[in-house]
């Protein structure tokens, strides 16, 4: 399939389509939408950003039916994530006379809860609050014929897999079940096993793991001096728009506290934030009145931000294929984008899965006034197997304005 007018869709779907700009399918769409179409439970794994959500949406809203009930469900791992593909679905369903509602946590249910009141075609939602409403008054799934678990491995990470179970047990069997993934852990699969018949499996690989147009350098650092190692990096960013990733919720606060004792206009970003709260500094980060945002990996996707000129790996994430996902929010929209980490010798493993991902290390620089140090060698190395820490360390490298 070359366009989305070769599609046996209706006339109605294929100009919403094509009056916004959706013409040629990404190679994702092009393979999913035909095997939907014709009724396969679907596995779609690919990197995000590959055009998943049309891939599922356009079965979906071609396959709707008029009837008052909920008939589609997409559960997405952060409220952002809901936000984004909710957004694309009204977008789409409103030249169609779809309804969509959105259900997600951190906001009062009443709303919410009249959303679902007023009967609509389409659910999508976070696995929390899906929960919170599954088997209400309010909102009952008999009807559901289409179920969709979107971006699968990041609702692992963050624990919500006993609400998959719970949400995909609630669902009727005679649905047609759609999940996509950028990776399959075994945890995943056992999920596809168990709650999907005989699915279609689809991978596409990327052609580079990370963008072409992003820089990426690695700071080797002693513990101690991870701390100043990111002001000294962020000193040199200022007028840049830069995102700081960290580990815990606890740390962004932590460190937006100190970023700003160093004169930075700076906001923090976590699931322990308000939703008002979030999208206020999203809004916020967006419009330039922040240069430095700081956040956990509910921002490593479905962050809504084109124009991010830096990120930052405070803390290296837990998998390779998040620092993929993280460094992937800089260098967007043909633009050129940096990315750049402070590891220290705790993290030598993460770096090696992290280099094997990419096929190549990451380059070394050092920060001037910071102590640098080694990553150590693995096993293989210290057995005469390899090549040290690999990559050729650099001095003084390219670290923005």
């Amino acid at each position: 399939m070359n366009k989305f007018s070769e599609l046996p869709i209706g006339e109605s779907l294929l100009r919403a389509l094509e009056e916004r700009g959706f013409v040629e399918p990404t190679p994702i769409q092009a393979q999913v939408i035909p095997l939907a179409l014709e009724g396969h439970d679907v596995i779609g794994v690919a990197q995000t950003g590959t055009g998943k959500t049309l891939g599922f949406l356009v079965p979906i809203l071609h396959g709707l039916e008029p009837s008052g009930n909920v008939q589609a469900l997409v559960v997405c791992p952060t409220r952002e994530l809901a936000q984004q593909v909710g957004g694309v679905a009204r977008d789409l369903g409103e030249a169609l006379g779809v309804e969509v509602a959105l259900l997600y946590g951190g906001t009062s249910l009443a709303p919410q809860r009249a959303e679902l009141e007023a009967g609509p075609d389409i659910v999508v939602g976070t696995p929390g609050r899906l929960i919170d409403f599954l088997g209400s008054a309010w909102f009952r799934p008999r009807y559901i014929r289409y179920l969709v678990l979107d971006e699968a491995d990041r609702m692992l990470d963050m624990g919500f897999i006993d609400d998959i179970v719970r949400i995909c047990s609630r669902v009727p069997m005679s649905r047609q079940t759609m999940l996509f993934s950028a990776t399959m852990p075994k945890e995943i699969a056992q999920i596809a096993e168990r709650f999907m018949l005989h699915p279609e499996t689809v991978r596409i690989e990327p052609e580079r793991v990370t963008a072409e147009g992003i820089e990426q350098v690695m700071f080797v650092v002693p513990e101690r001096a991870k701390r100043d190692a990111l002001v000294a990096l962020l000193d040199r960013q200022r007028g840049r728009k830069v995102l700081v990733f960290t580990a815990t919720r606890e740390a962004t606060s932590e460190l937006a506290r100190a970023l700003r004792r160093r004169g930075h206009e700076v906001v923090s970003l976590s699931s322990l934030l308000s939703q008002g709260n979030r999208e206020r500094a999203l809004a916020g980060f967006r419009r330039g009145e922040y240069d430095v945002m700081v956040a956990t990996d509910v921002a490593a996707r479905g962050l809504d931000v084109v124009d991010i000129d830096v990120v930052v790996n405070y803390d290296l994430p837990r998998s390779a294929e998040d620092y993929v996902h993280r460094v992937g929010r800089t260098g967007r929209a043909e633009r050129r984008g940096e990315a750049f980490s402070i590891a220290t010798p705790g993290d030598r493993d993460k770096v090696t899965a992290i280099e094997k991902l990419l096929g190549a290390p990451v380059p070394r620089s050092d920060l001037p006034g910071i102590p640098s140090t080694d990553l150590g060698r693995s096993r293989r190395d210290r057995a005469g197997g390899g090549g040290g820490r690999g990559g050729r360390r650099r001095r003084g490298g390219r670290t923005g304005r």
